[in-house]
């Protein structure tokens, strides 16, 4: 196998046979031969371009950065001391504006050495358009991530404004019950449900008495007072997973899931005495307020939603036929 130095030289020598010498000239690799001291005797073009830059430099360690000399004069005398290639990496040029290079040292007889300098990618290497394009391209990311995280929390806060203008849409405003198209909604799914699993399903139509007089008497705001505090004692006088909604005006449902009328009939006891025994206090009024209420079970197979919904009206109406402060079943 051939030496290093019969290498170098052989290779010099396939350059100039081939015809290569265009080749050295127009490499971006440092290539030049270097005497016992140091000293540059042969050099590429690469080489003349990193002169003009430093005018004065006359040998190799010359052209290296300063910080990086140190290490030139480890690789430089380890060649020398070895006869042995060496490879390691130096910044070369102006102090403020080095360049990393890959080096190789191979000696040569006579104490010479040959040098190779590859350069070694670094951003800084970039023409300055195309580092002002990467730090535009780096400041434009950052703001596409700060864009993004902004419509992320601008989703987060729409969809609880659409979470809340659902809710409010089938939300009564005055009595926060479900309003007539909720519980309509929830009636039509209950009775899908019985009709399925052929389980009892059970309402109660609710309606205040004498509540026009309550209106006439004491004002509208006050009759608004007793809306509220009769719907908050249905809210919590029915068991889970009853469910109660303002039907219209003073007129409330209540829907029953797997219940009986004789489910249905004990709650509606409870319900009138609750009202009948709770005094209302709106201002300076009291108001003593009692309910009817008309009860119907679904006949299953045999009904729909909107004939059930006529029972249990038609029960109403039976219970304050009866006097009112009662509650009704119609069976048939």
């Amino acid at each position: 196998m051939p030496s290093k130095t019969k290498a170098a030289k052989e290779l010099f020598a396939l350059v100039a046979q081939y015809g290569l010498e265009p080749f050295l000239e127009s490499t971006r690799t440092l290539a030049g031969v270097l005497n016992s001291d140091g000293r540059l005797t042969s050099s590429n073009a690469a080489f003349d371009a990193l002169k003009r830059t430093l005018s004065d430099a006359d040998e190799l360690r010359e052209f290296v950065a300063p910080a990086s000399r140190p290490d030139f004069e480890r690789l430089l005398a380890e060649a020398h001391q070895t006869r042995k290639q060496v490879q390691g990496q130096l910044d070369f040029g102006l102090e403020t504006q080095p360049r990393r290079y890959a080096c190789l040292l191979v000696p040569l007889s006579g104490g010479r050495v040959l040098f190779f300098g590859e350069p070694v990618f670094t951003a800084f290497d970039l023409p300055e358009k195309y580092q002002r394009l990467i730090e535009n391209f780096h400041h434009v990311n950052d703001e596409l991530r700060e864009t993004l995280r902004e419509l992320e929390r601008k989703e987060t806060e729409l969809k609880a404004v659409i979470a809340q203008a659902d809710e409010v849409s089938h939300t009564d405003a005055l009595t926060f019950l479900p309003n007539r198209k909720q519980i309509i909604a929830d009636l039509q799914r209950q009775v899908m449900f019985s009709e399925r699993y052929n389980t009892p399903l059970s309402i109660s139509m609710l309606d205040f008495d004498h509540f026009k007089l309550v209106n006439d008497t004491y004002g509208h705001a006050v009759g608004d007072d007793v809306l509220r505090f009769v719907a908050m004692q249905l809210r919590e006088g029915i068991r889970l997973p009853d469910m109660v909604g303002r039907y219209g005006g003073e007129e409330f449902l209540v829907l029953l899931p797997n219940s009986t009328l004789k489910a249905a009939s004990e709650q509606a006891a409870r319900l009138c005495e609750l009202v009948r025994s709770t005094p209302i206090i709106s201002g300076a009024h009291v108001v003593q307020m009692t309910i009817s209420i008309g009860i119907a079970q679904y006949r299953i197979h045999e009904e729909d939603w909107e004939q059930l919904l006529r029972r249990a009206d038609q029960a109403l109406y039976q219970a304050k036929m009866n006097g009112r402060d009662q509650w009704a079943v119609i069976e048939a």
